[in-house]
């Protein structure tokens, strides 16, 4: 047997684009685009709805989060209990993810039992009934939980960073949520919200795993019934935001932590560079060894962890850079943020540091995507956009083509100290300026 060193990393090798399988494209009697994606091994058949709504197109402050987290208690012929107990018996499951632009319903069947548990969930799904006493159930939950969450430190300033980025454009998102507001929420209001969001203009569906004729007959039956309506109206864009650079505090009496958001209004997913700044983003905050938790984890020890990411929506996005540390290391830890940010912008990135990052998001780009469920939920996001199958290889090649020239430039052009909105929750923070 060979021995072998463990102290010698094994050698790295590039990943060489390539493009996802195309899914199988159909459109339904009603409109709906459907796309197969084949796994003749995958007997547990998934169905993934993406619904055109979500947080920002809603009329009043919960009404999509609530509409579309009752689904499985509002079905119109069996109770919440009938429902669970015949989902567990089929061994199917769906699971409810509502974001911002988008709501994802995720069904999972087994494929002998499809014909048994799918046309009861498609009933709850297309003709929920809501019920008074499950939305007061639901109601008193989240009352709890925003009490809870108004203590962390986290929670508060993560939502004043949606107040600020957001603003007057999407005011029954970026208001905060009170328990008045949480307990203002109606049935019929969840009933309407339902009958304009969930509509066949406004429907895709992607399915994955061992289908047969007899299996897409019924699936494609079940959501050609999904009735017309009216097509989601497009996002208005937020406009240039005029308190850019300044600073937002909410002290907290007795707070042992501050947490640290450093925002602004950025990029839509098809901007030409958003591929470019998805690398810078890596660079600066989005994995372990970023510049970031360098600085401030392993040289300053002043907090567990610091991160840097994207939030994409409608044709915009929102950067931000958060932390927690101690409260006595505010003013350390924000100063050391933007120092990083400023050695970006006035420091050639070596090939090695960016080798290593861009092999790390080849790699986590090929791990998002190695079944057919992650590779159908991966292409379902890639459509929002207007995208398919080839923006894999697309992504893999122009990772691959970024410069630390252009490293250098896209810093300069995006992290400049006055673009960042400041928002420090916990310790009192003595700004210079």
């Amino acid at each position: 047997m060979n021995n072998i060193n463990r102290a010698i990393p094994p050698e790295i090798k590039p990943i060489e684009p390539f493009a996802l399988p195309q899914p199988r494209r159909l459109t339904l009697a009603n409109g709906i685009p459907m796309f197969y994606f084949e796994n003749p091994n995958l007997d547990l058949i998934h169905i993934l709805l993406q619904v055109k709504t979500g947080s920002l197109y809603q009329p009043q402050k919960h009404a999509c989060n609530f509409t579309y987290s009752l689904l499985k208690e509002s079905s119109p012929n069996l109770s919440p209990e009938e429902t669970s107990e015949k989902l567990d018996y089929y061994g199917s499951n769906v699971t409810v993810n509502v974001g911002m632009d988008n709501v994802q319903v995720l069904i999972s069947v087994p494929k002998n039992n499809i014909g048994k548990i799918l046309p009861d969930i498609a009933r709850f799904l297309i003709s929920p009934a809501y019920r008074e006493m499950n939305l007061h159930i639901l109601q008193n939950k989240e009352v709890k939980n925003l009490a809870y969450n108004e203590q962390k430190t986290d929670y508060c300033a993560w939502r004043m960073m949606w107040r600020e980025m957001l603003g007057d454009t999407f005011p029954t998102v970026s208001s905060f949520a009170t328990a008045e507001t949480l307990r203002s929420v109606t049935t019929r209001e969840l009933q309407d919200f339902h009958r304009v969001s969930f509509c066949a203009e406004n429907l895709t569906v992607f399915v994955t795993g061992n289908t047969d004729a007899a299996s897409e007959k019924l699936i494609e039956e079940t959501w050609q019934v999904v009735p017309h309506g009216v097509p989601a109206p497009k996002l208005p864009e937020i406009p240039r935001w005029e308190h850019s650079g300044e600073l937002f505090q909410h002290p907290m009496e007795n707070s042992l932590q501050s947490s640290i958001v450093l925002c602004f209004l950025s990029m839509g997913f098809n901007n030409p560079e958003r591929t470019a700044f998805s690398v810078l983003n890596t660079l600066t905050g989005g994995y372990f060894s970023s510049r970031l938790m360098q600085n401030l984890r392993e040289r300053q020890g002043l907090t567990y962890g610091v991160s840097s990411s994207s939030t994409y929506f409608g044709r915009q996005s929102v950067f931000a850079i958060c932390s927690d540390v101690n409260a006595e290391n505010t003013v350390r830890a924000v100063d050391s943020c933007f120092e990083e940010l400023q050695r970006l912008q006035n420091e050639l990135v070596s090939n090695e540091e960016l080798n290593v990052v861009k092999n790390y998001m080849a790699g986590l780009q090929l791990r998002s995507a190695d079944t057919t469920v992650t590779a159908m939920q991966k292409y379902a996001y890639w459509h929002r956009f207007g995208l398919d199958e080839t923006e894999m290889f697309r992504y893999l090649t122009e990772i691959r083509k970024v410069t630390p020239e252009d490293i250098l430039l896209l810093a300069k052009k995006y992290f400049q100290y006055t673009k960042f909105t400041r928002i420090i929750v916990g310790e009192k923070f003595q700004a210079d300026d």
